[in-house]
């Protein structure tokens, strides 16, 4: 009798052998104990959110005050690179404004940065109050003012232990018979009605009132607009030089023609939204010329507008310059 062949019997591979058979060999194997980074820094990031959220609601006062010396800092060096090409651009507008004022009279000037205008004045005012409230610019302005023939001094509210040896100097200032230029730490934001450093009303009215790039960087415009209509003399002037919304009401008196005044428009809004923190809180889209003709309390708005096309800085700010004269 024939013997039968040993019958093929097949064992069932185990799950383990089956799956290291199934890997690709090319394919490098998952480590098991892999650590997932990612999740773990996302995670790390929504905790420090969520903890930053509860500290500015706990303690918005403290949290915005390191907010504003920091938003200051980085004004201040971005405004280092900024403020000559700037000033190249502004100062043919400003110059005829700045020469209206006259010697001997009475000057408040609100955010001059550096003091780059008080090189257009034509005759020394008896005094001029220069409201600063980044205090990051105070020592620039001092030399600045100094150099255009002022004597310095400071409001006790402007002072600050950073700025020592430049209330030295403004000590002996006081001693000379220069007219007098004191800095003033604030703003106008709280309006006619509000806080306004007290140095400043206490030495209201005032023969004119000045503003260069200003408006674009405060709280409230309207407010501000109010408490400089108040702060005059009946008869005082309010000069500026303010970077406004496109509108196509503007006329378009150097080289402009053919800009798309409404795409621009948005696309100073939609930069607002974003870019303040880094600008000093600048915006691009507030539409001063028009609150000011819509205010009571003027015998005259004349103001003219500068809208140009030949670089992105001045498509995103068109101009206008002139004076409004209280009642």
């Amino acid at each position: 009798m024939a013997k039968q062949p040993p019958t093929d019997q097949k064992t069932k591979p185990s799950s383990a052998s089956s799956s290291a058979r199934g890997r690709n060999p090319a394919t490098p194997a998952r480590a098991a104990d892999s650590y997932p980074w990612r999740r773990v820094l996302l995670g790390c990031l929504v905790v420090l959110v969520c903890w930053g959220i509860g500290i500015q609601r706990e303690y918005p006062e403290a949290v915005n005050a390191r907010l504003k010396v920091a938003q200051d800092w980085v004004f201040s060096r971005l405004w280092t690179q900024l403020s000559a090409h700037s000033n190249a651009r502004i100062h043919p507008l400003r110059k005829p404004l700045w020469a209206q004022v006259r010697g001997g009279s009475s000057v408040l000037e609100l955010g001059p940065g550096y003091g780059d205008a008080l090189a257009q004045l034509t005759a020394p005012p008896a005094r001029y109050v220069a409201l600063e409230p980044n205090p990051y610019l105070h020592p620039k302005l001092a030399e600045n003012a100094r150099a255009n023939g002022f004597a310095v001094q400071y409001d006790n509210e402007a002072r600050d232990e950073k700025e020592s040896k430049n209330h030295d100097n403004a000590k002996d200032d006081a001693k000379t018979e220069m007219p007098a230029l004191v800095i003033v730490n604030g703003t106008l934001d709280g309006g006619a009605q509000g806080i306004i450093p007290k140095y400043v009303t206490d030495h209201a009215p005032y023969d004119y009132v000045i503003t260069s790039l200003v408006l674009c960087s405060v709280d409230s415009v309207q407010a501000n607009l109010d408490a400089i209509q108040a702060l005059l003399k009946p008869g005082g002037k309010y000069i500026f030089v303010e970077h406004v919304r496109h509108s196509h009401a503007h006329k378009q008196q150097q080289p402009g023609d053919g800009l798309d005044v409404a795409k621009w428009a948005r696309i100073q809004s939609l930069v607002s939204r974003v870019a303040w923190p880094f600008t000093g809180n600048c915006h691009f889209d507030r539409n001063t010329g028009d609150m000011l003709k819509a205010m009571g309390g003027w015998s005259s708005v004349d103001y003219k507008t500068s809208v140009r096309a030949d670089s992105l800085e001045a498509k995103m700010t068109p101009l206008i310059y002139g004076t409004a004269t209280k009642k």
